[in-house]
């Protein structure tokens, strides 16, 4: 991935998962990483393995629901090397998970600061500076931005909201040269995966764990979407079981 190398690439929620796989995978090409984590310090393992193997690393912490702290952790994404070339917005709860009756309204309200508002406000933030560089806003989505789960108000919500986001992003950046995507995994192994089995809500939850797929997976076809070759799909919703990934399948990651 050539088209990667110097690139300076932003991955929010990069402490576990489908976030860590990532970081990891566009380090390895040669882009420089930010980290997003929650508080100070989640990342460090990370970023030493990184650094270990040849790549460049740093930190940012941000907890997402505070709003107020958007701001700063802006200026620190930025701030990392000067400049930022994409974005991933991957950080999002799962929680509440509840009926309509039963919702908390207090976690729904933090769910949706999480899972649209904070992703909307941090684009708005860095939106300069993607700008200067013609770059990319990587939305993780879910089958879930279009298809209603019993108990999953808030979380389905979100990611359908993210979903509009992402085609008001590839709209209204057109002029500069931004390019957007929103990207649906499919079912990951995950901790996310871990609530939702521990919920038993719904069908989602009854699923064999067989039937997930590793971290390493979704984060090939989120590489490939970074790297010009997918800049038609702009504005479009994608999900790992489209045809198009199958070029996934040609490289494997450790």
């Amino acid at each position: 991935m050539e088209s990667l190398k110097g690139k300076v690439v932003f991955i929010s929620g990069a402490g576990s998962g489908i976030g860590r796989a990532t970081s990891v995978l566009f380090a390895a090409c040669g882009a420089r990483v930010v980290l997003g984590c929650r508080k100070a310090g989640d990342c460090k393992e990370i970023i030493e393995n990184i650094i270990a193997t040849g790549g460049i690393a740093k930190e940012v912490d941000c907890d997402m629901s505070d709003l107020s702290r958007l701001s700063k952790l802006a200026a620190d994404i930025v701030g990392a090397w000067g400049q930022l070339d994409i974005i991933i917005n991957n950080a999002a709860t799962i929680s509440p998970l509840a009926s309509i009756p039963e919702i908390d309204l207090g976690e729904l309200d933090k769910s949706i600061r999480i899972n649209v508002t904070a992703q909307i406000a941090l684009i708005s933030k860095v939106w300069k500076a993607l700008s200067e560089k013609r770059g990319y806003v990587i939305n993780i989505l879910s089958g879930a931005s279009k298809n209603p789960r019993f108990g999953w108000t808030a979380y389905c919500s979100g990611k359908a909201a993210l979903h509009m986001v992402t085609k008001q992003v590839s709209l209204e950046g057109e002029r500069f040269g931004i390019k957007s995507f929103g990207f649906a995994p499919g079912l990951v192994k995950t901790k996310m995966q871990n609530e939702i089995r521990k919920s038993a809500i719904n069908e989602i939850s009854f699923l064999p764990e067989s039937d997930m797929i590793s971290p390493g997976e979704p984060a090939k076809c989120i590489l490939l979407l970074a790297s010009g070759q997918y800049d038609k799909y702009n504005g479009e919703f994608l999900d790992i079981r489209d045809e198009l990934f199958k070029e996934c399948r040609v490289f494997k990651i450790k």
